[in-house]
């Protein structure tokens, strides 16, 4: 008998996708130009215990993120689509049960980022031959990736199914994650004492902590904390995605399980609170640009922006911001750069998510049956990403700059240095964002696909361009390589803000105005060499 018929069904159906191949080649090809790179460039600056040792810190760190990001990516929205479309109830009108459904979920979303993990783990062998890496070690690991991978899938499915909207589910199930493997690690680490039984007790929830013990040095010493961690971290994901089965009966019978606001009493009085104030401020932003209307109806988004703002206040408020200090200064720059990187990625997903979802729910259409021109649009939208990051993008440039004055204060121009490039690539990184996200979202199949090549195109790789730029030049100086870095990010945007601008101008009907679901019309970059593209007035000569 089977029990679980649609997780075969959905597995049957995934091995059979183009994209599962071509995605687990590209991971094989990217572990192993890695592995090339290391080898050829490295092996004559460090000893080979040193490079082995590196390579797989590398490969696994790698890993592990895009392990965590695969939920946010794949599964974070896998149920609340269900509840959007109405089809959720149409699963249970079968034998299927809320456990089937989830694990179908699951192997159906899961099996493409397995089969990435596959591919590079012959790649942590090589590490074995080049030295000061054991089995091991090496095995330890993969049982981390892979036990990371199920965490994050089956959290993000549990978040998706209190969900009803994209966007709620997307974010509650960003806060998971980001609550679990990077929250839970820094209050271990800059909250307590280093002998504090405590300490341990905040890293055993998190899966940060597998990969942090994975490793010799600290497995040697810690090896019963690792397997305790292991092994709390997967029941926890086992409890999750046994809670999402058994909601997913009663969410499908009872819409407003979760969510759904009484008829009265104090929810509706909050609610019609500020009901006059909301009006007067529509009616300012329709006669001003019904586009920049259309794009800052939620309120409630620009109000948890402005928590990072605050968080960093707090941070620059409680530690020590002097990198050269003790550990808990180092927590500190680690998490402003926590606070710049989550601050990107609102505006880069808030940006590629308008169109996208516009395209979904006819409201692309509607906007191209108006008069306004396609330049009216790209200020309405530019209007609206203004009303609602601005105020906190300005506020975390004021802690960057009272950060630098007070690494000035204690004599470090570097750290000051640093601080100020941060600030730079910030303000250069939101803007470039917004257009990029703008012309990503227009193009894109769904949201989900803009936001994901917008934050490779503009957040991603810069670093890996200054990854292979200080691969080359090692030698150089910490403040060469801030420099460095503040280079290739600002060249990287230019690149990218230029053709996203021209390209929207340009083809933003033709875009919009492409049936769904298919393929986007190839446009010419005014960066490539050569122009590809037919001229107008040119007819083939007849013979």
């Amino acid at each position: 008998m089977n029990l679980l018929p649609l997780v075969v069904h959905e597995m049957r159906s995934a091995v059979r996708r183009p994209s599962a191949y071509r995605i687990r080649l590209s991971a094989t090809g990217a572990a192993i130009g890695l592995s090339c790179c290391g080898l050829l460039i490295w092996s004559d600056s460090i000893s080979a215990a040193a490079l082995g040792h590196s390579l797989l810190e590398i490969f696994g760190w790698t890993a592990f993120v895009g392990s965590a990001l695969a939920g946010l990516l794949l599964t974070s929205d896998c149920i609340s689509r269900e509840r959007r479309e109405g089809t959720l109830g149409l699963l249970f009108l079968t034998d299927l049960r809320g456990h089937d459904v989830a694990f179908g979920k699951l192997a159906a979303k899961g099996i493409a980022p397995f089969y990435c993990l596959l591919a590079i783990f012959p790649c942590l062998t090589v590490c074995v031959i080049v030295g000061g890496v054991t089995a091991g070690e090496v095995w330890r690991l993969s049982l981390v990736l892979v036990n990371m991978l199920f965490f994050s899938l089956s959290v993000t499915i549990l978040t998706s199914t209190f969900c009803r909207q994209q966007r709620a589910a997307q974010t509650g199930a960003l806060l998971a994650i980001l609550l679990s493997v990077v929250a839970l690690p820094l209050l271990g680490l800059g909250l307590t004492s280093n002998r504090s039984l405590w300490r341990s007790w905040w890293f055993i929830f998190s899966p940060a902590s597998n990969c942090l013990l994975a490793f010799d040095p600290r497995y040697r010493l810690e090896s019963g904390w690792f397997w305790s961690s292991l092994l709390v971290t997967h029941l926890l994901a086992w409890v999750c995605l046994a809670l999402a089965g058994r909601l997913l009966p009663r969410i499908s019978l009872e819409e407003s399980f979760v969510f759904a606001p009484n008829a009265g009493g104090r929810w509706a009085h909050w609610q019609s609170r500020g009901a006059a104030r909301r009006r007067e401020v529509r009616r300012e932003w329709l006669s001003r640009n019904p586009i920049a209307w259309l794009a800052s109806r939620d309120d409630l988004k620009r109000r948890l922006v402005w928590c990072l703002p605050a968080i960093a206040l707090w941070i620059w408020l409680s530690f020590d911001p002097d990198p050269l200090g003790r550990l808990s200064a180092q927590i500190s720059c680690l998490a402003f750069a926590i606070i710049h990187a989550l601050f990107k990625i609102c505006v880069g997903a808030d940006a590629s998510h308008e169109f996208a979802a516009s395209r979904l729910n006819g409201t692309l259409e509607l906007l191209l049956l108006t008069p306004l021109q396609t330049r009216e649009v790209a200020t309405g939208m530019l209007s609206a990403f203004r009303h609602r990051f601005l105020g906190p993008l300005l506020a975390l440039l004021m802690v960057d700059a009272a950060l630098a004055a007070k690494l000035l204060f204690v004599n470090n121009r570097l750290g000051a240095f640093i601080a100020g490039a941060g600030a730079v690539m910030l303000l250069v990184d939101s803007y470039c964002l917004c257009w990029v996200g703008l012309w990503r979202g227009l193009v894109a199949r769904d949201s989900v696909r803009a936001i994901l090549a917008t934050t490779l195109r503009i957040l991603i790789l810069p670093w890996i361009f200054f990854a292979g730029a200080a691969g080359i030049f090692l030698q150089s100086t910490l403040a060469e390589f801030a420099g460095m870095w503040l280079v290739l990010g600002v060249l990287n945007d230019v690149v990218f803000l230029v053709n996203a601008r021209d390209f929207f101008n340009e083809h933003f009907r033709t875009m919009a105005l492409r049936p769904f679901g298919a393929k986007p019309p190839r446009v010419e970059s005014k960066w490539s060499p050569m122009n590809w593209e037919a001229e107008p007035d040119s007819q083939p000569n007849a013979s």
